[in-house]
């Protein structure tokens, strides 16, 4: 019998013209057995241009989507549902394939010729909710007249894996199920349903809103989370910086107290030198004693410098040379009235540990000048020149006396002033030139701006 026959009620008396009677119906399965309900024959069969329901108490045979069905029973009604309740079925494997889904405006403006056909489309989310034996949320299209209840019962198999608690109204969605008619309250009332046959059969159009408010809140609890962190890591950071400003003060303090303290110390040993210097009839005893007064007094300022200026470890080596040179001249006081110092310095920053040899090549040299190229009554000048030559610094040390004796070499005189000159010129890693001539002598050191590791 044709599926429109079983529905047939010619004097709309809500009365099928043919209930109960013995049919025999054929067509392809949309639904799998064993879904809508675990032990009863709930599905659903349709051709080219209609579907039915069937109904058993019981599965015989278990089927597939696009299983062919041959169905004898008798047509019933259910709840406003024509039906046709099968007394048996055969089902035939051979011929399955998967029935044609029809539009979802269509069934949404015609729901009445579309039962028991599967259905697929696209809708807005308008209502959610909960009925006696189910959950459903209902769905309109844009433009578009109407509105269609997706609906899964609590008699599914898959009941609990159809969250729809995720979706929110406004929500835009795509479902594909079959199209059925179920209302207790018929004939007062009928209402129509897309029922959904597994979970996969909705399908998000877009994001959802329980989504974006799901990474809105977490972005919004990451944000909080990050910021808090900062702060404090921030607080973590600034306390520790505070830690170490506060022992670097300490120690940037205690190393000019030690500064300081070495100063003293030299200046103490250097004022012993002076009281065996005024206890001291030898020549010899007093030049060698001044010597060292000389050189103790090279280093001594070198720690005055340290711990007066902000830089604890390094130098400004043009200004301690001006200082040193003044200070050895002023040591010399018979000669200083005739000799006029001449200096040609250009600002060079050197650390400690190469400003001490530096300092002590330059007074070994300088102190020379007094006792040999200026004699007393004989005027002169000693000139200091210091020069920054690309990587390089070139120190010079001249005079204008009489010049080094002839054949004289360096390296073969073995007076402790030579040997000093010598170690204090390796200790900077210098390259020494000397130019003598009859206007004088000039030692020349050129030397790494940078100490090598």
């Amino acid at each position: 019998m044709e599926f429109s026959k079983i529905r047939a009620d010619v004097n709309n008396d809500d009365t099928l013209d043919y209930l109960g009677a013995e049919v025999s119906i054929s067509g392809i399965a949309n639904i799998s057995s064993g879904l809508l309900h675990e032990h009863y024959l709930q599905a659903f069969i349709q051709n080219d241009s209609a579907g039915m329901s069937i109904f058993a108490m019981r599965i015989d045979t278990p089927f597939e989507v696009g299983d062919s069905l041959v169905v004898r029973g008798n047509i019933q009604r259910y709840n406003g549902l024509a039906e046709v309740n099968a007394t048996s079925y055969q089902v035939y494997k051979n011929a399955r394939f998967v029935p044609a889904s029809k539009s979802l405006s269509a069934a949404i403006a015609n729901p009445a010729q579309h039962l028991g056909m599967l259905v697929a489309g696209e809708g807005n989310v308008i209502e959610k909710g909960n009925t006696f034996n189910g959950k459903f949320v209902r769905i309109s299209q844009e433009n578009k007249v109407g509105s269609m209840m997706v609906y899964v019962s609590n008699f599914h198999r898959l009941y609990d894996d159809f969250n729809l608690d995720v979706l929110r109204i406004g929500d835009r969605i795509s479902v594909t199920g079959i199209i059925t008619e179920y209302n207790p309250e018929f004939p007062n009332e009928r209402t129509y349903k897309l029922f959904l046959r597994t979970p996969d059969d909705l399908k998000y159009a877009s994001i959802p809103q329980y989504y974006l408010y799901l990474l809105f809140g977490g972005v919004v609890v990451g944000s909080i989370f990050i910021i808090g962190w900062v702060i404090v890591l921030r607080r973590r950071v600034d306390s520790k910086t505070s830690e170490i400003q506060h022992s670097l003060k300490e120690k940037d303090v205690l190393l000019r107290e030690i500064h300081h303290r070495v100063k003293n110390s030299l200046s103490i040993v250097s004022g012993l030198i002076e009281l065996q210097l005024e206890g001291t009839n030898s020549k010899d005893a007093r030049n060698v004693l001044r010597n060292s007064q000389s050189r103790i007094h090279s280093v001594a300022l070198i720690h005055e410098k340290l711990y007066q200026t902000e830089s604890i470890s390094d130098i400004i080596l043009d200004n301690y040379i001006r200082d040193l040179v003044e200070a050895i001249h002023a040591t010399f006081s018979d000669s200083k009235k005739f000799v006029a110092l001449s200096f040609d310095l250009e600002k060079v920053i050197l650390d400690i540990d190469r400003v001490i040899p530096c300092g002590l090549l330059i007074n070994e040299l300088v102190v020379n000048a007094f006792k040999h190229a200026f004699n007393k009554n004989k005027e002169g000048t000693p000139k200091i020149s210091l020069k920054n030559r690309h990587q390089n610094i070139v120190l010079t040390v001249s005079d204008n006396g009489p010049g080094l004796p002839a054949r004289f070499e360096l390296n073969k005189d073995e007076s402790l002033g030579t040997m000093l000159i010598d170690s204090f010129t390796a200790q900077l890693d210098a390259q020494m030139d000397i130019e003598t001539t009859s206007e004088g002598t000039s030692f020349i050191f050129t030397f790494p701006k940078n100490k090598k590791m």
